[in-house]
């Protein structure tokens, strides 16, 4: 038979053999003294032995279980007897730590039902070795987070759906760092405040706040951080006037088919696709001008400097007001309600693009799973693995 090292210090290998069920390897601690734990003296006197059967990392596919001879002892002080310690194998476990971490990380990306059949572990063991360690190593990110915490943050917020009946989560991200620090029940203010406080140590730090257009997460984020900037994502802004201009074009029935056309940028369009699109504004004149003011306003985001952008958008909402199209008057409306915030995007050009594809991988971690009872469990899934390696290369 095949010799092969085993990897554990602690061990010495007295013998090998295969099985039908796989490799048994025979091993005994190489220390022959033990401490005692009652009142720490050392002993090397044995007062019995026992066989406890573990399973390790599998050799060529083939699972590997070792016979553990472990020794109790006698203290000679206190006379109290005790087991051996063992480094590499938790008490009253039938597993290596190795084997519980290699089992971890098989289930970061997949589902521990999947897991569970391929190595034919019970479900409900693999359920508490999986949970055990990552409850372990978000307390261990966690702190890496805080430690590595960087002057003039800049902090993304959005919220997701989790069930249906709108049932959100609000997801609270690092922007600089890609990382999501957080996530609470549902989309109100109270939530995101109770968010926001439990995971930024310092109100002092946060520099910027991107959000969307929902009033209670300004509301929390102006009671926690009031001299914080807030800066409302450009894609947000841009899609309430393309929405306008696709309610401009429902009032024409024969259009049911250029709505790619209309909405697309220009500058996208193939040569066909844009004589296509001259041919439909020609045809219909009034429509164009919802088109031009489409145009117009993503020209806006190009603009270069804060005061020539504030001309413009001002100029670009008496336009809209000015329209016959009832869609842009309120398109117009709303952004006139929120100048402020979307001025500040020139000042800070951060936007929630990380946020808003980390809510896509979030959305994947739950059709996994075919989502989660245990919204605490779901929540601790998506901070290990949307957190990734950016709090530890911060933290080097």
């Amino acid at each position: 038979m095949l010799s092969i090292p085993l990897g554990l210090p602690e061990f010495k290998v007295i013998k090998q053999e295969l099985l039908s069920y796989g490799y048994a390897i025979h091993v005994e601690k190489t220390e022959t003294q033990e401490r005692c734990p009652h009142c720490g003296f050392a002993t090397s006197s044995v007062h019995d032995r026992r066989t406890r059967k573990v399973r390790d990392l599998a050799i060529f596919h083939q699972p590997v279980y070792l016979f553990v001879k472990v020794k109790c002892y006698r203290c000679w002080n206190c006379s109290q007897v005790f087991s051996a310690s063992l480094e590499s194998i938790p008490p009253n476990q039938h597993y290596t730590n190795r084997f519980c971490e290699y089992l971890y990380e098989l289930c970061e990306g997949s589902t521990i039902q999947e897991v569970s059949r391929k190595h034919r572990i019970p479900y409900t063991t693999l359920e508490r070795i999986y949970y055990s360690i990552a409850s372990k190593k978000a307390k261990e990110r966690q702190t890496a987070m805080e430690v590595s915490s960087p002057e003039g943050m800049v902090l993304s917020l959005d919220e997701i759906a989790v069930k249906k009946g709108h049932q959100y989560e609000t997801v609270l991200m690092d922007a600089k760092a890609g990382s999501v620090m957080g996530m609470h029940a549902d989309r109100q203010c109270d939530s995101a405040i109770n968010l926001l406080s439990q995971n930024v140590l310092s109100k002092e730090m946060v520099q910027t706040v991107i959000l969307d257009m929902w009033e209670p997460y300004h509301k929390a984020v102006r009671a926690l951080f009031p001299s914080a900037s807030i800066v409302i994502d450009k894609y947000h802004v841009v899609q309430k006037v393309t929405q306008a201009l696709d309610q401009a074009r429902k009032e024409f029935s024969p259009l049911k088919k250029a709505r790619y056309l209309l909405l697309k940028g220009c500058e996208k369009l193939r040569k066909d696709q844009r004589l296509r699109l001259d041919d439909i504004l020609e045809e219909y004149p009034v429509l164009s001008i919802a088109y031009y003011l489409k145009e117009l306003f993503r020209d806006f985001y190009r603009t270069d400097g804060y005061n020539e952008a504030k001309e413009r958008l001002e100029e670009w909402i008496e336009l809209a007001k000015q329209s016959p199209f009832a869609s842009f008057q309120q398109a117009a409306n709303t952004l006139e309600r929120w100048k402020e915030p979307i001025l500040s995007y020139f000042l800070c050009p951060y936007t929630n693009a990380r946020i808003e594809g980390t809510n896509h991988k979030i959305k994947n971690i739950k059709r996994r799973a075919y989502g989660y009872r245990n919204l605490e469990r779901f929540r601790l899934r998506v901070f290990l693995e949307c957190t990734g390696n950016t709090t530890g290369s911060q933290a080097a």
